[in-house]
């Protein structure tokens, strides 16, 4: 039992306070479904909407949010460079990106320029709560598959640029011969790089390589 006048402690006070979450997206009608869905959790408030990255940037300066739910892709700049647009002057902000985009590329770029989490628009929506959640806990929030995509990306970094053309090919179905005539290469070769490729990657078999390729967005 705590005594009388005794004070609160850091954490209940934090659980008492709702987080404070500044939503962003050109389309209204999926800022109205999200404030909806955010109005049924008791421990998240919407304080704010902006519809692009302009006014996001503005209406960050004016509610200062406990963290921000930025669309990827916005009419004047790109969500990412909101994002950047927003730490430059807010270093502690958290922002999370949402975006249709869920490619290594994509993602790496987000979390470059600091967002905190990255969630694709294709999930359910409680992945977003959980997001919001995490990151206004001080945790960055990524998910299994994405995560795997971005560490993927990392292992690129090991291709040669002839690896890199070779894989593309791959993935846009092309047959040894046909990648070997494209490259000036003898269809030994392309075996080669393919096979040193799938090790690099860490995949064993021709499709698993060319969906590789898709996620890492060499196809973009």
């Amino acid at each position: 039992m705590r005594l009388h006048g005794s004070c609160e402690t850091a954490i209940e006070i934090f659980m008492k306070t709702p987080i404070r979450l500044l939503i962003v997206d050109d389309h209204v009608m999926i800022r109205l479904g999200m404030a909806a869905l955010m109005a049924d959790e008791p421990d998240i408030v919407v304080v704010g909407e902006a519809c692009n990255g302009a006014e996001a940037v503005s209406r960050f300066e004016e509610l200062l949010p406990d963290v921000t739910v930025m669309d990827g892709m916005l009419p004047d700049i790109h969500g990412v460079d909101a994002t950047r647009a927003i730490l430059a002057r807010h270093p502690d902000a958290k922002i999370i990106l949402v975006s249709i985009n869920e490619s290594a590329e994509d993602i790496h770029r987000a979390i470059e320029a600091g967002a905190a989490g990255y969630v694709s628009k294709s999930q359910n929506q409680d992945v977003i709560v959980r997001a919001v959640r995490s990151v206004a806990g001080g945790e960055s929030f990524l998910e299994p598959e994405l995560a795997r995509r971005l560490s993927a990306r990392a292992a690129t970094n090991t291709l040669s640029q002839r690896e890199i053309e070779v894989l593309r090919l791959v993935a846009e179905g092309r047959v040894n011969k046909q990648i070997g005539g494209e490259l000036g290469l003898s269809e030994n070769t392309v075996k080669t790089h393919i096979a040193r490729i799938m090790g690099k990657l860490d995949v064993h078999d021709r499709t698993s390589l060319a969906m590789r390729a898709v996620a890492l967005g060499l196809l973009r």
